[in-house]
């Protein structure tokens, strides 16, 4: 006897990996999700007999007999931040899909999958998605892609070939070797490549056919069914099901589930809870956990693999993303597991970081991922609602460091009262049901921040100038003092007070005029009119004198330090020259 296989679906977002399974179980679960994009993790069943229909033609042709009841498909989030649900997924995975996007080929997300799967030894198999989209392409529907090949012109069939090329020439450049389904010749060493439209149904039989049959050719031992063990699995969902109150979706990757076991799972508050399992429920064949078209079939007995929902006195306080355990003389192994899962996720680190909330576990360790990864310190993250107290720990960090002040709401709804405090605090929050838009979004208005404060320092920084005092361009002697100059090097602004080379003040800049119009400013080469208050042409400025900017102390200070990579190498120069005649140190 032998249990499902459980078929991980991974690879970049928006490749198309929710839509495949859509088109193979005539479902609509994409076009619903936030975004169009996968949130969490799902589950899905394929029976045999849909599977031997689909593909019945090929069956015959290559003398495949099934052994396996069907199979289970887990939809995992694409996108990089999601490497830990993948990870979860990949370390109880059977054989995976790799989508690619023909097109689009090896995406940052796609490479990270394929790490994944090499790291856990998971047998893959890619599927080439919206073939159908490529210039030329004779949509045939719902036919196997060999018979779709035969329908297509040469040209087009040529340009399929260079799209798989590419493929296989960046799979090679990651240690993996690939071909083409049909001239594969090992499948041990030779990773399958499948040509697939999702929109035409064209394709999926070599798909399912490849999946099931290499699952039950190559991973029999793995495959049989431990009837005697008691079940683990993950929870997916915490959900409102009428008639019964909360439940959980569960995916139940090894041993037996039965009615009325206890079973084992962490509460929203990071304690592991116990409780009798008091109602199981199934969905049908071909539906989504997620969003099933049909009502549950109430069942006795579970067996891996299969997603469920479960009825449970705790299942209100369980918490999505956390392992689930089948108690069986080992109470105190499943709690310390449990409690160990919840610690190494749930963290509190720097004490000027971000704070984070989530509403499940996976989505918690994702964002903590993705903000490791880039850098951002984390002050705390954990599960549930924004409160008062998370607004006040904000602020304190805020005095600190604005950037690191702010509260990440992911999934969630945010209390109106929260939201006051928010606005009157003055805290900057992140609400997202998209995941890596949290990372994006933030890294935005920190740019834009930083952006906006470059621009309103600079606007009152002084930089380095240095002025030529033209021959015979004097207009005015004093009261104020008009004359010519041209700018020999770095910037000069009205306001500016300038110094002769000996380092003393000689006078302040008023206005300035470029081509008869008044300007605020000049750069380098120009040459201007500048009038100077406090000075007489011929005592304090002379024909052919140099002049520089005077930079205060505090200015000198941050372009040497904090605005130095805004400097031209001529200014930082410039910066050096100035320090050297006000008599400063030079470094």
């Amino acid at each position: 006897m032998l249990r499902q296989p459980i078929v991980v679906v991974v690879g970049h977002v928006d490749h198309g990996k929710t839509s495949l399974l859509d088109a193979i179980r005539s479902t609509a679960v994409a076009s619903r999700e936030a975004g169009a994009i996968t949130q969490a993790v799902g589950a899905s069943e394929v029976p045999i007999d849909v599977i031997e229909e689909t593909c019945n033609a090929l069956k015959n042709k290559l003398k495949i007999k099934f052994t396996i009841p069907g199979l289970l498909f887990i939809d995992t989030p694409g996108h990089e931040a999601f490497a830990n649900l993948r990870k979860r997924g990949g370390s109880i995975a059977d054989i995976a899909v790799l989508v690619i996007d023909i097109n689009q080929g090896i995406q940052p997300q796609t490479l990270e999958s394929i790490q994944l799967l090499k790291q856990y030894k998971t047998p893959f198999i890619v599927a080439a998605t919206k073939v159908d989209s490529m210039s030329g392409w004779k949509k045939t529907g719902n036919t196997c892609m060999s018979d779709s090949f035969a329908k297509q012109r040469p040209d087009v069939l040529e340009r399929l070939d260079e799209k798989i090329y590419e493929l296989v020439g960046q799979l090679g450049a990651h240690g993996i070797n690939s071909e083409r389904f049909d001239r594969v010749t090992d499948f041990t060493k030779e990773a399958l490549i499948v040509p697939v439209s999702s929109r035409e149904k064209e394709g999926l039989q070599e798909l399912l056919l490849y999946v099931a049959g290499l699952a039950q050719r190559y991973l029999e031992k793995r495959l049989e069914l431990h009837e005697t063990d008691p079940g683990k699995g993950s929870i997916l969902e915490v959900k409102e099901e009428k008639g019964l109150g909360k439940t959980i979706d569960v995916i139940l990757y090894d041993g037996v589930l039965r009615e009325g076991d206890e079973v084992a799972f962490s509460s929203i508050t990071g304690k592991p809870v116990s409780c009798k399992a008091k109602t199981i429920l199934r969905p049908k064949p071909l539906d989504e956990m997620r969003d099933p078209k049909e009502k549950f079939k109430h069942i006795k007995i579970a067996s891996a693999a299969t997603g469920v929902k479960i009825a449970c006195e705790e299942a209100n306080q369980a918490l999505p993303g956390s392992s689930f355990y089948v108690i069986k003389n080992n109470r105190d192994k499943v709690f310390e597991l449990l409690q160990n899962e919840y610690s190494e996720v749930v963290v509190e680190s720097q004490d000027d970081g971000v704070i984070i909330k989530a509403d499940a576990l996976g989505s918690l360790e994702a964002i903590g991922k993705i903000f490791a990864a880039a850098g951002i310190p984390i002050r705390s993250a954990a599960i549930g609602g924004i409160t008062k107290k998370d607004v006040t720990e904000a602020e304190s960090v805020a005095t600190k460091d604005a950037f690191l002040g702010v509260i990440f709401s992911f999934n969630l709804k945010v209390p109106e009262s929260v939201k006051k405090e928010l606005e009157i605090s003055k805290i900057k929050l992140f609400e997202e049901n998209i995941i890596y838009n949290l990372i994006e979004n933030y890294q935005r208005w920190v740019d834009e921040e930083k952006a906006s404060e470059r621009k309103k320092a600079f606007s009152e920084l002084v930089f380095p100038g240095k002025l030529y005092v033209m021959p015979n361009h004097c207009f005015r002697v004093s009261n104020p003092l008009i004359c010519g100059v041209e700018v020999m090097a770095g910037r000069v602004k009205k306001g500016n007070t300038l110094l002769n080379e000996a380092g003393e003040e000689v006078g302040q800049i008023r206005a300035l005029q470029h081509e008869k119009k008044e300007v605020d400013s000049a750069s380098k080469a120009q040459q201007i009119a500048v009038s100077i208050g406090g000075a007489t042409f011929g005592r304090q400025i002379k024909e052919k004198q140099i002049l520089y900017i005077d930079i205060p102390k505090e200015d000198l200070v941050l372009l040497h330090t904090k605005y130095a990579s805004s400097l031209s190498e001529e200014e930082k120069e410039l910066l050096k020259e100035t320090k050297k005649i006000k008599g400063m140190p030079v470094f």
